[in-house]
């Protein structure tokens, strides 16, 4: 299942809006070998859901497409940085089944590039002056950072459990959805009004979403299945796995040797992770007639095709496994 997939349900001037956004970085003449570099890994293809679910927050909170377009851009070449740092992290040699930026350059450049990203897309937000946003976006930056080294030491911990797992997709995937939500609300209300429901909305749909990637690390096949296995990181559906192989709810990862587990309990495992992702759903769903009601109450305005449309995206997640 596609973006393309549910496109019947998203308004034509976020469609429009979306096919605008120019991820080429043609204009880096400051370093054009590291956009040409980005451009063709991890900034080619792709969803686009960060972008698309920021635009369509606008719409929920009523801000104009031209004044969220470039914070939509933003967490997009964000997301795009972490794709270098990753494919370094994980040895990775396909990204989308194409070569991976670290193979197409080296270790060396990749993690280079993405950090330039990184200061490129901070330059950009402080020059709006809106301090707010670039705090906001330095702790997603910092999020990201710790995501990485708690899967790291998830692998190795003595005492692992459900929510350690649940925190590393927080930080890692969590962070950069609650952009999409945090940075309408700022825009739309400068004095942080709605601003800690639009953050855990963002968190419930990011959790949500890397947990069908756990399950879909098991199913794709496009060269990048089975990295998890691959680089011993603990992801939500082998945690259910070991728990279930080891009859236990806290596992010691140091005396763990295999982390592969058997057909039969791989099915369940995925079915427990079906049924967190469903909880995170709804979640999701309350939090956003909660943001919509408010807005009406708040604007003296309601969007009730923006708010069903952000429901479909929001059950996509769910079903696209």
């Amino acid at each position: 299942m596609t973006i393309v997939s549910i496109a019947h349900a998203i308004s034509p001037a976020v469609l429009n809006s979306i096919q605008r956004l120019d991820f080429s970085l043609s204009e880096w003449q400051r370093n054009p070998r590291i956009g040409n570099l980005l451009g063709k890994t991890v900034l080619s293809g792709g969803k686009r859901l960060r972008p698309l679910m920021t635009f369509m927050m606008a719409d929920l909170l009523g801000v104009p497409h031209a004044t969220i377009e470039p914070f939509s851009r933003y967490i997009e070449l964000v997301h795009a940085s972490t794709l270098a740092h990753d494919d370094v992290i994980d040895n990775a040699e396909y990204r989308r089944g194409e070569p991976s930026i670290n193979i197409v350059a080296s270790n060396k450049q990749a993690v280079l590039a993405g950090d330039y990203l990184l200061a490129y897309v901070l330059q950009e937000i402080a020059q709006t002056g809106r301090n707010d946003l670039v705090s906001e976006m330095a702790a997603i930056i910092a999020d990201l950072a710790e995501g990485e080294w708690l899967q790291i030491e998830n692998s190795v911990k003595r005492d692992l459990t459900r929510a350690d797992v649940e925190r590393v997709a927080l930080k890692k995937t969590g962070s950069v959805l609650r952009w999409s939500c945090a940075a309408p609300a700022l825009l739309a209300y400068p004095n942080g009004y709605l601003l800690p429901e639009a953050r855990r909305l963002g968190e419930a749909i990011g959790i949500a979403f890397q947990m069908t990637d756990d399950i879909l690390d098991f199913k794709r096949r496009d060269g990048s299945e089975g990295a998890d296995i691959k680089n011993r990181v603990i992801n939500a559906v082998i945690f259910e796995a070991l728990c279930l192989t080891h009859d236990r709810e806290q596992l010691d990862m140091t005396r763990i040797d295999s982390i592969e587990p058997e057909p039969r309990t791989l099915d369940l495992a995925i079915e427990r992770v079906r049924q967190r992702v469903d909880h995170l759903v709804g979640e999701a769903n309350t939090l956003l007639e909660m943001l919509s009601e408010a807005t009406e109450s708040r604007r003296g305005q309601k969007d009730p095709q923006s708010l069903a449309a952000l429901k479909v995206l929001v059950n996509y997640l769910a079903q696209r496994i």
